[in-house]
């Protein structure tokens, strides 16, 4: 039986996570949902009988449900009758008739979910420069960094897709990035991916060329991808390696002779990568003369962090940058991140590679842990948009974004 103090908080909250397998495809599939809970017992409603969430844990049995830190463990019924009207009658009192009436008048599923014992914690997932531990703290633990930050992320993998897709900014980030790279490509292209994560970019990207090799610290971020290649059925266009940027070369008995024209990574994976040193060098072993690397990383000062929480007179966020590593919320888990100036990035490349470009990531627009904020400017999401695609790509704008996007060519 759960404890008392968990059920005085359980239904306080508005909503739930609710994590199913797919199943056609087994991959994470997560929905918030509004909830009751009556004696012990979770209870979700579905408007369609063919809802995915519904259909997804009816099937399975079984599933997660996420409140906060708290993680339940759940079996899944149908309820009908008397028991479907007692769950609506506690809609009502929870959430007001006019939400009842215009979401659920018509219900054709309820669920209920009931706890397979004592709820587990794991750390919040918050916004990725809201850490609650300092690295001195972190250090003091004497943790191997690698295997922390591989376990960081595979604590991430299953919900790292809905984070990223619920997310404009982070999403908006992905096309940019995902833009510049196709400007690039041929058909005939075998790219080689360092940070692969889930693999929601290669897939995209591979619709574009021949093939591409996706690389990760992460065992079960490359998992999902493996179960996204599958279900998509493109078993001969991504091959999923576990592999960390400062030992890429490892890769090359996977690439045609080698090597590849072009490489990439994008959304900071290179600023989980303390031996960044050793990285250029490795490249320059799979990347053909003339080919190119394409990369994004987080950035020292961002111009708009700074404005933004000068106007909301967040003072004490205004330098959280300032000491390296920065310490990053990923998959409930704090780590230690090195971000780095455009200048000082650049100058690890110099020896192998020239700059072609340089792409401010967003440069006008909020960093994505800001994203609910920009939400709000509602009809000015538009044009604040041009701004950014003008302004972007030029001095001083590119070098001052949450992220930078460096096209670099090999020398």
């Amino acid at each position: 039986m759960l404890q008392p103090r968990t059920l005085a908080v359980t239904n306080s909250q508005q909503t739930l996570k609710l994590i199913t397998s797919g199943r056609l495809t087994g991959l994470p599939h997560i929905v918030e949902l509004r909830y009751t809970f009556i004696d012990g017992r979770f209870y979700a409603v579905a408007g369609n009988a063919r809802s995915d969430w519904a259909l997804n844990i009816l099937k399975s049995g079984t599933g997660k449900i996420s409140i906060g830190e708290i993680v339940y463990l759940v079996t899944a019924t149908s309820e009908t009758g008397v028991e479907k009207e007692k769950v609506l009658e506690s809609f009502r009192r929870k959430y007001g008739p006019a939400i009842v009436n215009q979401w659920y008048r018509n219900a054709q599923m309820c669920i209920r979910l009931e706890p397979l014992g004592l709820p587990s914690k794991r750390g919040a997932i918050k916004g990725e420069l809201q850490a609650s531990t300092n690295f001195s703290e972190w250090r003091r633990k004497g943790i191997d960094y690698y295997q922390y930050v591989a376990e960081a992320f595979d604590s991430a993998s299953e919900e790292y897709d809905y984070t990223i897709s619920h997310n404009y900014i982070n999403s908006w980030i992905r096309r940019r990035s995902i833009s510049e790279l196709i400007s690039l490509t041929r058909p005939s292209d075998v790219l080689l991916e360092i940070g692969c994560g889930t693999g929601t970019e290669a897939i995209q990207i591979s619709k574009r060329v021949a093939r591409i090799v996706a690389t990760d610290i992460s065992e079960k971020m490359l998992h999902v991808l493996e179960r996204k290649v599958f279900a998509k059925k493109y078993g001969k266009k991504i091959t999923g390696i576990r592999a960390r940027a400062a030992e890429i070369s490892a890769v090359q008995p996977f690439l045609p002779n080698g090597k590849v024209r072009i490489a990439y990574s994008f959304n900071g994976a290179l600023n989980c990568e303390p031996e960044l040193y050793k990285v250029p060098e490795q490249l320059a072993q799979v990347i053909d003369d003339k080919g190119y690397f394409v990369c994004s990383i987080r950035n020292t000062l961002c111009l708009p962090e700074t404005m933004s929480h000068s106007l909301a007179l967040q003072f004490d966020k205004l330098a959280v940058r300032r000491t390296q590593p920065t310490m990053v919320s990923v998959g409930g888990m704090d780590i230690p991140s090195y971000y780095y100036s455009p200048a000082a990035f650049t100058r690890f490349f110099q020896s192998y590679f020239h700059v072609r470009r340089i792409i401010g990531l967003p440069a006008f627009l909020p960093p994505a842990y800001l994203n609910k904020y920009y939400l709000r400017t509602g009809v000015f999401r538009p044009f604040l948009e041009k701004v950014e695609l003008a302004v972007g790509g030029w001095f001083p704008f590119n070098r001052l974004g949450d992220q930078t996007l460096f096209m670099f060519q090999k020398a």
